[in-house]
Formats: structure tokens, C-alpha cells, sequence
């Protein structure tokens, strides 16, 4: 076991609250929802060993309520817990310049509260560092539905070296949309959607879809990946993806979970394997861009737009697999047999 272990934390005050909430059934997870899986989630990384949590510093409360349990005598057992000294934006640089300062510092792992998009923000910023996520956004595609408890006995156990981060880990694919001279990155899904306006921010109008590109396509998911969930079903750990392409009037219909409690049906045009390191052009002519199901980009007519599937993504943390691993590792947080 690595002594003085350190585990970073990145819990998005903002995450929870888009338009889907309003329009479907989003879930709403609320400020004290976040502090106490934050609390759950230092449980298991005391029993672990991990010495040292480091969080993202926040104007929302969140910090703050963390700050307060660790003071109590219930929690003396707890990691030392500190927060990264940064410069409050309420922004996305904020967790962007928390998960650098993090990295910058070695920490063993980082943990993460939020949904898809804040996920996306850590797109080449954790670098090797393992990644786990606890789901607290509206959409929650990337992160998987894992206890904070558990999570954090998974953190644990590769951050201390219990369990070998290159057995508990994979490189998560990722998305580049290429529009003009600007790119950005998507962690599931990158769709091309009808009309000029972004200010809605989440995709949840599907007769706007007109294509969808699929790091992974699972028949359980919900949101745009769904769709690909219900045609030709892509895992995570397969190297392609799945391009989708949809018409009002095709004959092929589907009926999907487009965002939580949102059910439409679909017609699709055409579905095909996104080979890893291809290249491909997009059909329309003037649109939004969105990515991870947020509209992120308008592009004029004659804009050219391209998207790219590739194995670039951060490392993320296999919490099941961890613990399996774990239980078969012999540690000192494990109880000694006294029968006999």
C-alpha cells in the first residue's frame, strides 16, 4: 500500500440543471444530494488508506458543506481534506483548471460528480490519471450508476496501489467535431441538429436531429446514444463507434428514451460502424452542433464539419473490476481471521 496516497474530487455545483428537467423528467440532484454522496464517497476512501483528498474549490455550497462534515468528530477518521486554491469563474474553467491543479499534484485518482458534460470538460486534462464518476447530472451516459461508497473503495484501492491501475482501467474513446478552424470533443455522442440557436443548450427536440455520431451505443442508456442503443448496440471497450443518420420519412422507426421520461419515435435513414481514426463529413449544410447533448456550435452554410472517432479520452476507473481485484488482493483494511 502507497503511503500518503492522495485522491482528487471535482463536483460540478452547476451539473442538474438544464432544460430537461423542464421539457422530460430530469432529475434534479440538489446541493445537499452532492455533500452527502461526497460524504459517502470519504468513507470508502478511509477504509482504503487514502491519507489525503484534495477538491475543487466552488461558490455553490458544495465545498463548503464538505468543509463542515470533515470538522465533526464523526468524520475524525477521514482523509486530511483540503481544496485546490483557484479563482472562482462559475464557469467550466473552473473544473478544468481544478482537474490540471489535481494532475499537477500526483493525486492516485480523481473522482467526479456530475453527468455527461462535466465529464467532457476533463477531455486531455487527466492525462493517465484514473478517473471515476459518480452520476449526478440530467444525462448520465458517461458515468456509470456506481455508490459514492463503493466508488470511493475503488479510488482507494488504485490510488494506494492496492489494485494495479493497468488491470482496473481503460482509455475511454472519444469524438472530435471539426467545424472550420474550430474543434471540440465529445465523451458520447456528437449530433447535427436543425435551426440556428444554442441558447436551449440540451438536445431534446429529436424531429431536430438530422445526425448523431456514438463513442458507444448501450440498449439501456438514455439520451442520444439511445438511439444507437436500439440499432446496432456498441460497447465501450469496442474500437469503433456508430454514425446515424435520420429522416422524418423513413420507413425504419424506432421508439427511444431521448432524455429522461422523453420518449420518441425516430425515423432513421441509415446506420454505419464509425471505424476509430476515420474521418467523416457531415452532410448538412447549416445547423448547431451538440455535443455530449448539449448545443455547443452554430455553423454557417458552406461551413465544412467533420467528425472523428478516436481512443484519446481519459482513463477511466472500472469501479466493478477494481473491486473484484480488490477482493482477491490480500490488504491490511481487510478484518484478520479470528475463527479457530
Amino acid at each position: 500500500m502507497v503511503r500518503n496516497a492522495t485522491v482528487g474530487i471535482i463536483a460540478n455545483p452547476a451539473s442538474s440543471r438544464d432544460i430537461r428537467r423542464i421539457v422530460a423528467r430530469g432529475p434534479a440532484t440538489t446541493t445537499n444530494d452532492k455533500i452527502n454522496s461526497l460524504a459517502r464517497l470519504m468513507e470508502g476512501l478511509a477504509a482504503t488508506g487514502v491519507s489525503r483528498v484534495v477538491s475543487m474549490s466552488d461558490a455553490g455550497g458544495i465545498a463548503q458543506g464538505l468543509a463542515s462534515i470533515a470538522q465533526k468528530a464523526t468524520a475524525s477518521h477521514w482523509p486530511e481534506l483540503s481544496f485546490v486554491d483557484q479563482e472562482i469563474s462559475h464557469s467550466p474553467t473552473d473544473t478544468i483548471n481544478a482537474a490540471r491543479a489535481m494532475c499537477e499534484q500526483g493525486v492516485g485518482a480523481i473522482v467526479v460528480l456530475g453527468g455527461d458534460g462535466t465529464n467532457r470538460l476533463l477531455l486531455g486534462e487527466t492525462g493517465d490519471t484514473p478517473v471515476a464518476s459518480i452520476s449526478t447530472g440530467t444525462n448520465n451516459a458517461f458515468p456509470r450508476r456506481d455508490e459514492p461508497t463503493v466508488v470511493g473503495f475503488a479510488a482507494g484501492y488504485v490510488a494506494t496501489s492496492t489494485v494495479d491501475p493497468a488491470v482496473c482501467t481503460y482509455r475511454a474513446k472519444s469524438l472530435t467535431v471539426t467545424a472550420g478552424e474550430e474543434s471540440m470533443g465529445a465523451l458520447v455522442d456528437v449530433a447535427i441538429v436543425d435551426g440556428d440557436r444554442i441558447a436551449s443548450g440540451a438536445v431534446w427536440d429529436a424531429g431536430s436531429l438530422r445526425e448523431v455520431f456514438l463513442c458507444f451505443a448501450e440498449p439501456d442508456a438514455v439520451g442520444l446514444s439511445s438511439i444507437g442503443g436500439h440499432l446496432q448496440p456498441v460497447g465501450r471497450d469496442e474500437p469503433n463507434g456508430l454514425h446515424v443518420q435520420l429522416d422524418a420519412t423513413a420507413r425504419q422507426r424506432i421508439t427511444v428514451p431521448i432524455a429522461p421520461g422523453l420518449i420518441r419515435e425516430l425515423g432513421i435513414a441509415s446506420v454505419a460502424t464509425l471505424p476509430p481514426d476515420t474521418t467523416v463529413e457531415v452532410r448538412a449544410q447549416a445547423g448547431v452542433i451538440s455535443v455530449d447533448g448539449e448545443r455547443s456550435m452554430r455553423f454557417a452554410p458552406g461551413t465544412p464539419i467533420s467528425v472523428t472517432l478516436n481512443a484519446r479520452g481519459p482513463r477511466v476507473l472500472d469501479v466493478p473490476l477494481a473491486m473484484s481485484h480488490a477482493i482477491q488482493t490480500p490488504t491490511t483494511t481487510k478484518g484478520e481471521d479470528t475463527h479457530g
